[in-house]
Parts: structure tokens; sequence; C-alpha cells
């Protein structure tokens, strides 16, 4: 597991700048481009590790369009995966639409799946999903000198092979695919 300081460094090394003793020594504001990576890197997949389960209270006012009930969003909620009116993997998902910080639904209760903001958590990130962000990280402070620009193809390159393989590993821990329930294969052959 990785610390911040440990996924900027590995950035730095890509693109060949010495290593930052601190968070604050980082060259071209890294530590900041370090959340904002961190974060896009986050919601482009339904990560396993950050995939976490919130039961969510309706507000008062139901919406003025096409859905029955609104939600307010998990402060930190990434990314909406989906909406579920029971806590059972097997429940059906509900349609849902979101508007800013809103989740609309025609479901009560509202369980709902989401990808977790865990930019600040680096220690709990896999390490190839540390990598990923280094490579990123590399290709934004390149865009940022003219001296390693050329570089930028290659490490958005490398970010992608990295991302894809760490999304590849991920989809072979996480199964969303939840065994029939044997209820129905009963009831259908007459048992």
């Amino acid at each position: 597991m990785s610390t911040k300081l440990e996924v900027i460094n590995n950035g730095l090394m890509k693109v060949g700048l010495p290593l930052a003793a601190s968070l604050q020594d980082a060259d071209y504001n890294a530590s900041i481009i370090f959340d904002k990576v961190a974060k896009e890197a986050l919601r482009s997949f339904a990560w396993g590790f950050a995939t976490v389960y919130a039961k969510l209270t309706a507000s008062s006012s139901a919406p003025a369009h096409g859905f029955t009930h609104s939600y307010s969003m998990p402060n930190d909620c990434l990314r909406v995966l989906d909406v579920r009116m029971a806590d059972d993997l097997r429940a059906p998902k509900a349609r849902f639409s979101i508007s800013g910080r809103l989740i609309y639904a025609n479901v009560t209760p509202c369980h709902v799946r989401y990808v977790k903001d865990m930019a600040s958590t680096p220690e709990l990130w896999p390490e190839d999903f540390g990598d990923a962000v280094s490579c990123k990280i590399a290709a934004e402070i390149c865009c940022l000198s003219a001296q390693t620009a050329t570089m930028v193809p290659g490490l958005l390159q490398m970010y992608q092979i990295s991302l894809s393989q760490a999304q590849a590993i991920d989809s072979t821990e996480t199964n969303e695919r939840v065994p029939l329930d044997e209820s129905i294969l009963a009831t259908r052959e007459g048992r």
C-alpha cells in the first residue's frame, strides 16, 4: 500500500524529476494534481475496493418531474452505480436519474451502491491502481513543461494500460452476478 507522497514520487520519477521529501516539496504542484487525478481515476470504473452501500432517506418534497422521490447523494459519492428498493443484491435495480447532487428514483427506501471518494486514503488502494494514478500524474506534470511535453502521449498510453490492467484485476475480484434464488427453480419444477 502506498502513501500520497509515494504515489506522487512514482509520478515524478516517471518524468525524471527529483523526488519530493514531503508533499510541500513536490514539483509542479503534484500534490494538487494528485487529488484531481485520483478522483478522475476512481470515477472511471466501478472499483470493488471503493464501492460502498448506503440506505438513503427521501427528501420531504417530491420532484416535479417523472420520479416520485428525491434523495441527497452521500457526501463522499463520486459515482452512483445502482439503486435498489432493498439491500439484497438480488433485488431488481431501479431506474434512477442524477441531477446535481440529487438522485431521483421511484423506490423507497433507496439502497444505493456507489463509488466512494478515496482520494485521501491511497494506503487503501491496490498497488496497480496507485501505479495508474502515478502515470496520470506524470502526464499532467509533463503538460506543464515545454521540455517534457513530448513525453505526454507515452505517459497517457502508460496510464491507459495501467488503468486497464487494474480494472481487469478488479473485475475478477468483484462479481456483481448474484446466484439465482433456488426457490424460483423449485417453483418452475413444481416442487
